[in-house]
């Protein structure tokens, strides 16, 4: 496996540096779109130039070291599930969560005959689409927004992006295909979770180091004190580590489900803990600024922690590692 960036994508990574670098809120998706970062994530089957492992894994870990919205991933969930189902483009907000399960699908969302009845929540992606594509127990299924039976209710999440609640009544709904006919679909949005992840570790991680640098302490800085400078060496093993975990994933997006699948529960699990250890450790070598809601840290650990519960924590992965089970079942 080839480990080193292709000179386009080392193109694309210092483009996207610079456009994350100069624009910020509603300026960003705009300045996202004519750099061509939505046509980047998808193949040319589905309308796009690239969508390779490693154009998403590199796109999504500079979103997620910029402290930039993950909504990206439901945009490119719904455009890659139309295009294969052989639709027209539209774009989509992803719903796939719902509420009083553990990431189980068809609890709280059911289908009778061509409607939908039921309620998803924490939907990202939802301003400006033109409708949902939602998940059952064994099905992907299009609704458009307009609809009867459609109710959605916008609330903040808890990582600062915009959300909401999305309730169907018996909604008409159009079946895209079984769950298992995208799987490769859905591991493409774990991977962009797990590498959208991966950038947040590393901006805690160079956020907490550049403190500790800083600040001073008995006329040193903090990293002169053994014991700290062991922690942080620690935490650099585990930012390597989740890195290593997401490149072997991208590495092996395209291999056989199984194969693919083990890898990816793999990532999620890896990346996952190496996000709660990286939150807790931040915050304690921050010490009381980092409890605080001005300062940086503590959006970044909001981040963390939801990119983790994104389609599966790492508890969730791992318990399917260990029963060898699919991660789209």
């Amino acid at each position: 496996m080839d480990f080193q960036l292709s000179d386009d994508h080392r193109m694309l990574q210092d483009s996207l540096r610079g456009v994350l670098a100069r624009h910020s809120g509603d300026g960003l998706a705009p300045a996202l779109a004519e750099l061509g970062i939505p046509e980047a994530l998808l193949t040319e089957a589905e309308g796009g130039f690239d969508g390779s492992g490693a154009a998403v894994a590199l796109i999504f870990e500079e979103l997620g070291r910029a402290g930039a919205p993950s909504t990206p991933v439901a945009a490119m969930i719904g455009a890659a599930a139309l295009a294969q189902a052989g639709h027209d483009a539209a774009v989509l907000a992803f719903a796939d969560a719902e509420p009083g399960t553990r990431h189980d699908r068809g609890v709280a969302m059911r289908a009778e005959g061509e409607c939908l009845t039921g309620r998803k929540t924490m939907v990202i992606g939802a301003e400006g689409a033109q409708g949902f594509l939602v998940t059952t127990a064994d099905a992907l299924w299009r609704v458009d927004r307009d609809a009867e039976g459609v109710e959605f209710r916008p609330y903040p999440l808890m990582d600062d992006q915009p959300g909401g609640d999305l309730i169907l009544c018996d909604a008409p709904a159009t079946r895209l295909g079984a769950l298992s006919g995208h799987d490769g679909v859905l591991a493409r949005a774990v991977l962009a979770h797990a590498a959208y992840g991966l950038g947040v570790i590393t901006a805690a991680f160079d956020l907490t180091l550049d403190y500790l640098r800083q600040r001073k302490q008995f006329g040193q800085p903090l990293i002169a004190f053994q014991a700290l400078a062991h922690r942080m060496a620690d935490l650099a093993v585990e930012v390597e580590q989740a890195r290593s975990a997401v490149v072997n994933l991208s590495g092996h997006l395209d291999a056989e489900p199984a194969l693919r699948d083990r890898h990816l529960q793999a990532c999620k699990v890896t990346v996952g803990r190496a996000a709660r250890l990286l939150a807790e450790e931040s915050v304690q070598l921050h010490g009381g600024i980092g409890m605080t809601e001005e300062y940086a840290l503590g959006g970044i650990i909001r981040r963390l922690i939801a990119a983790d519960t994104a389609m599966g924590d790492a508890d969730y992965h791992l318990e399917r590692f260990a029963l060898a089970e699919p991660a789209f079942a």
